[in-house]
């Protein structure tokens, strides 16, 4: 049964709303015996660290809507490696992607852009529950 179901994360794209309320979305594959659905998006919205929680936290709708077996997990998983293993911090990714462009890119892009962190050659095995990376 080992590789039956995998959940490759692509990205997660960040937009500042308020100081500290930022909104995403999740971008992740399904494979399934070798079969892949790709481009599924997630909305996210994340909480920062509070009295009950050290880390920031993903706070989504229904995230069993989808249909896939421990997605849930899955979120949890990829939650703790983005905040925990990473030490990611929403508000400072967000202000280096607001940062002010130089040059002609100023010109050519005025509007804020979001912040994407992307996931290379990762995967969730549903098997086993845990994050891997993929052997190179």
């Amino acid at each position: 049964m080992a590789n039956f179901i995998k959940i490759h994360p692509h990205y997660l794209m960040l937009v500042k709303q308020h100081p500290e309320n930022f909104v995403g979305k999740l971008s992740f594959s399904v494979e399934q015996y070798g079969l892949i659905v790709h481009d599924f998006v997630f909305d996210l919205q994340l909480t920062p660290p509070n009295e009950h929680y050290e880390n920031w936290r993903f706070i989504c709708e229904e995230p069993a809507q989808l249909n896939v077996p421990n997605f849930v997990l899955f979120l949890m998983s990829i939650e703790n490696y983005i905040f925990s293993t990473l030490k990611f911090s929403p508000i400072e990714a967000v202000k280096v992607a607001e940062a002010p462009k130089k040059g002609i890119m100023k010109i050519l892009s005025p509007k804020k852009e979001p912040f994407r962190l992307f996931f290379k050659d990762m995967f969730f095995d549903i098997h086993t529950n845990d994050l891997k990376q993929k052997n190179k």
